[in-house]
């Protein structure tokens, strides 16, 4: 089989050279569009289509939306500038799609002075179930501490392997 050229494959099939000139404008006003937008705002949209000389642009909130909509004057009058026939924008929000991230596995812990403040607190507490869970607390916090704290006389030997 003979190599051809994309562009000469692209324009002999059918159907598909119809779409070559809609895909080439796209290609065009997006370039374009990426010059004249603020940076942030680019992040946040894009174009999704030409149609009928109007310019459909997704953002992702009705903020940038917004946004987007009080440029759109200056945004018709850039592209004609540059020799685009651009007479109005439709815009639609479009959040983006981004997976759900699967929430982080805290580590949090309290230090020996937070426990110990803990202590004082719960001592101070007169007798209800706050100074109960406060005394547990502080309980759970200066165990886990002295696990994970040598003996006074294991501090001179080599340290044992634990068993859980």
């Amino acid at each position: 089989m003979h190599s051809k050229n994309l562009r000469a494959y692209l324009d002999s099939a059918t159907g598909i050279s119809a779409l070559l000139p809609h895909a080439e404008r796209l290609i065009e006003l997006r370039r374009i569009y990426q010059e004249i937008m603020p940076q942030q705002l680019l992040r946040s949209s894009t174009i999704v289509n030409y149609k009928q000389e109007n310019l459909v642009i997704f953002a992702e909130n009705n903020a940038i939306a917004a946004k987007i909509k009080l440029l759109s004057p200056r945004l018709v009058s850039d592209f004609s500038r540059r020799g685009l026939q651009v007479t109005g924008i439709r815009l639609e929000v479009q959040p983006r799609q981004i997976p759900p991230e699967e929430p982080m596995e805290k580590h949090a812990r309290l230090s020996s002075a937070g426990a110990e403040s803990l202590q004082d607190l719960a001592k101070r507490l007169p007798d209800s179930k706050l100074k109960q869970a406060v005394a547990e607390l502080a309980a759970q916090v200066a165990s886990e501490h002295n696990r994970d704290q040598p003996l006074q006389s294991d501090q001179g030997q080599e340290p044992q392997a634990r068993v859980k």
